[in-house]
């Protein structure tokens, strides 16, 4: 389990090192008179050096991780009152006399 512990510390050392690099040489080109070049190399040094200090990781790996799908209690809770079984989203339902929820086919037979 120490593996991907130590990768992960020679990661954010390796950034680090590589956006004080791009700084020295954003200076060294600005001071030349290469404003792009210095300016690029510049916004690459925030870029790196921003990512490095925050630990924000892998991007892919941020995008690949899964939204919480479970359901929520307002569905858990969302009953017929006729039958007092679950309504599932896409089921057709509607408002009964007394204004409770009741799945559209219970509502049919109970008439």
């Amino acid at each position: 389990m120490d593996l991907p512990e130590n990768l992960g510390n020679r990661d954010g050392l390796a950034r680090k090192l590589i956006a004080v690099g791009l700084a020295v040489f954003a200076l060294w080109s600005l001071r030349k008179g290469k404003r792009t070049r210095g300016v690029l190399a510049g916004v690459g040094a925030i870029a790196l050096g921003y990512s490095a200090s925050t630990e924000s990781g892998d991007v892919m790996e941020q995008a690949s991780e899964r939204p919480d799908t479970e359901p929520t209690n307002r569905t858990e809770q969302l009953r017929c009152a006729i039958c007092e079984e679950s309504i599932v989203p896409g089921q057709s339902r509607t408002p009964n006399e007394n204004n409770e929820i009741v799945h559209q086919d219970c509502l049919q037979a109970s008439a």
